[in-house]
């Protein structure tokens, strides 16, 4: 005999599949890598689900004159709190982080 599942028993089965989808993160140094303790984030847009992009996040620009720093590119989230508003426009968006 199989017991229904209850509504608290799906909402909890719900509540572990949204963890389980975790954040992924690629980070890669230039020159030195970051020296200092300046931060700099800006959020990447893609429609179609990454076919078109719809900002244009410039890494080098945003270190800036310096030649060493280091580049965070990362599905996070604040990510995975707006994949939900954005998917029925078919975007998604990742976070550029430059440390100098």
């Amino acid at each position: 005999m199989n017991p229904k599942p209850t509504s608290r028993a799906i909402g909890l089965a719900l509540f572990a599949a949204a963890l389980a989808g975790g954040c992924t993160a690629h980070q890669h140094s230039v020159g030195l890598g970051a020296t200092g303790s300046g931060v700099i984030a800006a959020r990447q847009y893609y429609f179609l689900f990454g076919f078109f992009q719809v900002n244009e996040v410039d890494a080098q620009r945003m270190a800036g004159n310096l030649t060493s720093y280091s580049i965070e590119t990362k599905y996070g989230l604040v990510d995975m709190l707006l994949a939900p508003l954005l998917l029925p426009l078919t975007a998604t968006s990742r976070t550029v982080v430059v440390r100098t």
